[in-house]
């Protein structure tokens, strides 16, 4: 075996040892007022994704609010919006539309929902769509257009980056073994939130996001600001 065919196994080894260092610290969340369709997001009785921009983490919770899994991600380089062309991440109320990669390999690429081979570090590109792909659809006037901007929820091989910068071209990147274990908790039709208190839509309030010790969301009517903090 030569070193020229050892160096792609290589990076793909390295790849996989700094996906364990993706998993997002557990949080202390709790809703404290937000806006009515905010709080109608967390009072859905079904599993939800809520994505929180300023700290580029994906939580999905239980229908109860219980946190099951929170994961670091990198969501637009040029922030978030909702307009064609703006590589922004969208914000709002979504839901899944679509699962795309059941049963592939995590080092699996594709281009326009289709698998067109294996990820190969020799030849990568920066917005590689790795592993698994949850596409999404808007379910507001404003973000009505999400999936025809084909923003999704996948797989990157940039995953030095998950947790520390925004830096897809729209997406939600995720670690390609990770998003493989959030694609097998959830559906078509799971509701989606993504929030960026730096850059609220013009009926959003501030709401804060908090977990108990025992992992559950805690209520309050209060309106001002949302915020997330972590245990230690």
């Amino acid at each position: 075996m030569t070193m020229k065919s050892i160096k792609p196994l290589l990076q793909t080894l390295t790849l996989i040892l700094l996906s364990s260092l993706c998993q997002a610290p557990k949080a202390q969340m709790q809703i404290i007022g937000g806006s009515k369709a905010q709080r109608q997001f967390f009072n859905l009785s079904q599993e939800k994704i809520y994505i929180d921009v300023e700290t580029q983490t994906l939580y999905l919770t239980t229908g109860y609010n219980t946190v099951i899994s929170s994961y670091k991600i990198s969501t637009g380089r040029t922030g978030t919006g909702e307009g064609h062309g703006s590589y922004k991440t969208p914000r709002g109320q979504f839901e899944i539309y679509s699962k795309v990669g059941d049963n592939q390999d995590p080092m699996s690429k594709y281009k326009a929902r289709v698998k067109v081979g294996t990820y190969d570090p020799a030849h990568a590109r920066f917005d590689n769509i790795l592993s698994r792909i949850l596409t999404l659809e808007g379910k507001q006037e404003h973000n009505k257009n999400t999936r025809q901007r084909c923003v999704y929820i996948h797989g990157t091989s940039a995953i030095d980056r998950l947790g520390k910068k925004p830096c897809s071209m729209g997406c939600v990147r995720m670690c390609p073994y990770q998003i493989i274990d959030l694609y097998k908790q959830v559906d078509s039709g799971t509701a989606v939130y993504i929030h960026d208190s730096n850059n609220k839509l013009p009926w959003e309030s501030k709401a804060t996001v908090h977990i108990d010790a025992d992992g559950n969301v805690l209520f309050s009517q209060r309106r001002d600001k949302l915020e997330i903090s972590y245990a230690a």
